[in-house]
């Protein structure tokens, strides 16, 4: 790793971020929160300057090694959530640090917990930067400086491999900065889209816009202390489940389907299972929460689990009901959903779908190696081979999931939490979810949570967003040798 380079894209970084806080400082002096608007100002002025600095001392970029991408991904997200937590402490949103730093953590990483307590007293230009962090991590701060920065077009695909992995191999143009700016043209149309329906269907433009900013991340943070609930309009549920559903699914095959290349789409086996899962949980929950009267009426019944299988399972986090109040059985299919997550290359997070099939047709041609000792097996996917080399990188992002979720689970105990609690909370943020169980569910915050489980929990919310490997590649020896 070299400092220099590291520390100069990342302070690179670091301004452009800053500059968005102006969006939401010129909304809250439109609504006349003086304080708000020279909070967000002073906070982008601060974080503009730092990084500029950081990237005049250290010199401009010339090339990036997947080494040096590795550590500039990682301190990214750490740098902007440090200073992204200005406008929550200068404003008085938030009055700790940690707090802050836990909220725009969680909003980076699209995970929407959330430790306010009172969301309806938040100035709007605080609600909208909140849920802009949320709309900006759900694509990658770095995929939107690939697309943008000409600098960064040097060493692009380090940074998009690091930040995105298994986005690299289905490049939609022959350039990184092409490809970048056809996923965040396709993630900017689809959050037109669902503002629109939602302005249309009864909220207003503020809250249109904050729903589909979080919506296409998957992230989960609302306007409304009630969540979408507050607003008691199946429509709108409806509208944001779907979205929720389009924000899961492969963004490279929304670019197939709207150039209409609609054979491919209907040929991905990932997505073919994603929503056969989604079905199948769906009419679960529905007989879940109707038999024993927990939601009256068949249409209540399957709007509630239509919703909630699709904000969990691509670990969106929006909540109509308590469901931790459900019976053992619906929270248990909840906490699977967590576990598998939506399709890879999109904004969702947690496994992902297509990791649980490569792992399933391996344990298939192991049984078959059973029976036939001398057969040989060929494992594919889509048409194509899948290497020896992918097959272990899946198994060990799985081992590495598992053992980072019992670490934490371990460790939030350790700190004096209850077990539903732990499991929830250590699921939830490492799966980039949000609201868990317990403590942490769907009709409560994370604000009684004590300060060093918060630490805990936002190094979960960073693994599960950049996909652990990302992260714990700079906590080993070889990287650091020479």
């Amino acid at each position: 790793m070299r400092a220099r380079v590291v520390l100069s894209t990342v302070g690179l970084l670091v301004a452009l971020a800053g500059l968005t806080m102006l969006a939401p400082a010129a909304v809250a002096a439109a609504h006349l929160e003086r304080t708000a608007a020279l909070a967000l100002a002073a906070s982008a002025g601060t974080s503009v300057a730092f990084g500029w600095l950081a990237y005049r001392r250290f010199g401009p970029v010339t090339e990036i090694s997947i080494r040096d991408g590795f550590a500039i991904v990682t301190l990214t997200w750490v740098a902007i959530a440090a200073f992204g937590c200005l406008p929550y402490l200068l404003t008085g949103s938030i009055e700790s640090f940690t707090g802050a730093f836990f909220e725009t953590m969680a909003g980076l990483t699209t995970t929407g917990a959330t430790v306010v307590t009172d969301i309806d007293r938040l100035p709007r230009g605080v609600l909208l930067w909140r849920s802009q962090t949320q709309w900006m991590g759900g694509m990658g701060i770095i995929v939107l400086s690939v697309a943008i920065l000409p600098v960064m077009g040097i060493g692009g695909m380090q940074l998009l491999s690091a930040e995105i992995p298994g986005l690299a191999p289905d490049r939609l143009r022959p350039r990184v900065r092409q490809t970048a700016s056809l996923l965040w043209g396709v993630y900017m149309l689809l959050t037109a889209a669902e503002a629109a329906l939602l302005w249309a269907g009864g909220m207003t433009l503020f809250e249109a816009v904050n729903h589909a900013f979080t919506t296409m991340a998957t992230g989960g943070f609302s306007t409304e202390n009630g969540s979408i609930g507050a607003f008691d309009s199946p429509f709108i549920q409806y509208v944001i489940a779907v979205f929720c559903l389009l924000a899961g699914v492969n963004f490279t095959l929304h670019y197939s389907w709207m150039t209409g290349r609609w054979k491919a789409v209907g040929r991905d086996r990932e997505l073919r299972i994603y929503l056969v899962l989604v079905a199948l949980a769906t009419a679960a929950l529905t007989l879940i929460v109707y038999l024993p009267g927990t939601v009256r009426g068949i249409e209540a019944s399957f709007r509630a689990a239509f919703f909630h299988v699709a904000s969990i399972m691509t670990t969106t986090g929006y909540a109509t009901l308590d469901y931790d109040a459900w019976s053992p059985a619906g929270r248990i299919l909840l906490l699977l959903l967590m576990v598998i997550g939506g399709c890879t290359a999109s904004t969702a997070g947690s496994v992902k779908v297509l990791r649980y099939i490569l792992v399933g047709k391996q344990a298939r041609i192991s049984l078959r190696r059973l029976l036939h000792p001398q057969g040989v097996f060929i494992l594919k996917l889509g048409g194509r081979i899948v290497s020896e080399e992918a097959l272990a990188s899946v198994s060990g992002f799985l081992l590495l999931y598992l053992t980072a979720l019992a670490a934490g689970t371990v460790l939030l105990a350790l700190i004096g939490l209850d077990a539903a609690t732990s499991v929830g909370a250590a699921a939830a943020t490492l799966g980039n979810v949000g609201p868990g169980f317990g403590l942490v569910g769907p009709a409560r915050t994370y604000a009684t949570i004590p300060d060093a489980a918060l630490w805990v929990l936002c190094f979960l919310m960073l693994l599960g967003r950049l996909e652990l490997f990302t992260v714990l590649i700079l906590f080993t020896r070889g990287y650091w040798r020479r």
